[in-house]
């Protein structure tokens, strides 16, 4: 009896232990202290603030709560540090704190001096590494974020500070300041500091107009550019610059005018480019405008020339377009250029797992236009395939990403 007694008190002393242990592990937070009696503190103890500026609706906040400020190298390192403060930006002093600071989204991660003054800012939700780095900028004087600003204001220009100082503008989530800044810079530098290896972080973190003079630059003087920075690292570039743009216009719904001048100068600039992706884009740009104009003649025409001339980066991206094409036109002679276009993609396609939606769009379009059995066969075929990709483990399973950046408020005033 003995025995089990001591066993069962060995156990709860153990599961005191870890409990203790995990409770150690913790930012300790002073939590919606006085601003007053923080900054007290900082003056006696000599130590800077860390403000973790929250909500209690913001998904990210709780995130960073359970998983980044439990971790035990955050919190000896921010215990050590700083005098940590959570704050609810929606209660109390909390109002009026986040007038006077400025926050605009959730969470935003605040570092102040011992004078209770702003020196570095961070907005989002980030992994433990990455918090602790971007943390870390908070007590390098060559890296937080208002010497960077007073730096900028005495006119420094050179390119490896002008990347980290766009790196802070973006972590602080000044996104118009970034972008004029980023403007600014690009276009003061001539052709052949753009193509300077101190420049090039600039340019791929921070150039995002496709339609710049610079950019184009770039473009048709690529084989410069690869003599400093790897072809693989400038061809994503090019590639994802057009790209995003080209997926922006694909969501324009009307709420403000169309680029249509950055449009018309794209495709110009790709009809007329050596660039190789330069085909695939354009059918894509193509594509895009004219779904968006409605015309559906030139629409259909564009896809049917993006399919038959391998242009369509996928089975994927044709199923896309058969299934727009389903939606879209109550034609036979439509349906039937969305059958050819799924059969090329079924025949080319090889990954099990992605032959399944080509099946069930052929299945689909083989219905519209009458042809039951085939249809039947082609739905049979997709859940064939999808268990051999279950099987293989490679079935494909459509989970929406979800990315933990900065929450803005449902009502800014």
């Amino acid at each position: 009896m003995k025995i089990v007694s001591r066993t069962i008190v060995l156990a709860f002393a153990l599961i005191l232990s870890i409990s203790v242990n995990a409770q150690e592990h913790h930012i300790a937070f002073l939590k919606q202290p006085k601003w007053k009696k923080v900054l007290k503190m900082a003056k006696k103890q000599n130590k800077p603030i860390f403000v973790d500026a929250y909500t209690t609706w913001c998904g990210p906040c709780k995130m960073m709560d359970r998983d980044v400020f439990t971790n035990k190298e955050v919190a000896d390192f921010f215990n050590e540090s700083f005098i940590n403060v959570k704050m609810d930006m929606e209660k109390g002093e909390g109002n009026q704190l986040k007038l006077d600071w400025e926050i605009k989204a959730f969470p935003t991660l605040l570092y102040f001096n011992t004078d209770g003054e702003i020196q570095h800012r961070v907005v989002g939700a980030f992994g433990v590494d990455e918090f602790m780095n971007y943390s870390s900028m908070a007590l390098d004087e060559n890296k937080m974020a208002i010497n960077l600003q007073k730096r900028y204001d005495a006119g420094e220009r050179e390119g490896a500070f002008m990347y980290d100082y766009l790196v802070s503008l973006r972590l602080g989530y000044h996104k118009e300041l970034e972008k004029k800044v980023a403007y600014d810079y690009l276009g003061s530098l001539s052709n052949d500091d753009l193509l300077k290896k101190e420049n090039w972080n600039v340019v791929k973190y921070f150039m995002k107009d496709p339609t710049s003079k610079g950019f184009q630059f770039l473009v048709k003087n690529q084989d410069k550019l690869a003599k400093v920075i790897s072809d693989d690292e400038v061809a994503a570039k090019f590639y994802n610059t057009i790209d995003k743009q080209i997926e922006s216009w694909s969501f324009w719904y009307g709420d403000k005018p169309f680029e249509t001048e950055k449009e018309t100068n794209l495709i110009a600039f790709l009809q007329h480019s050596n660039y190789d992706k330069a085909p695939v884009l354009l059918g894509k740009l193509l594509a895009n405008k004219y779904k968006r104009l409605e015309d559906k003649e030139q629409y259909l025409s564009t896809l049917d020339y993006i399919v038959k001339f391998n242009l369509a980066e996928g089975s994927s991206r044709i199923v896309q377009y058969a299934n727009n094409v389903m939606d879209t036109y109550e034609s036979d002679r439509a349906w039937a250029k969305a059958l050819l276009w799924l059969k090329i993609a079924e025949a080319k396609e090889t990954r099990v797992e992605h032959k399944v939606a080509v099946l069930e769009a052929k299945s689909k379009v083989l219905e519209k236009l009458g042809n039951k059995t085939e249809a039947e066969l082609a739905a049979l075929a997709a859940k064939k395939a999808d268990k051999e990709a279950e099987k293989a483990g490679t079935k494909i399973h459509s989970i929406p990403a979800m990315k933990m950046t900065g929450m803005t408020p449902k009502n800014t005033k």
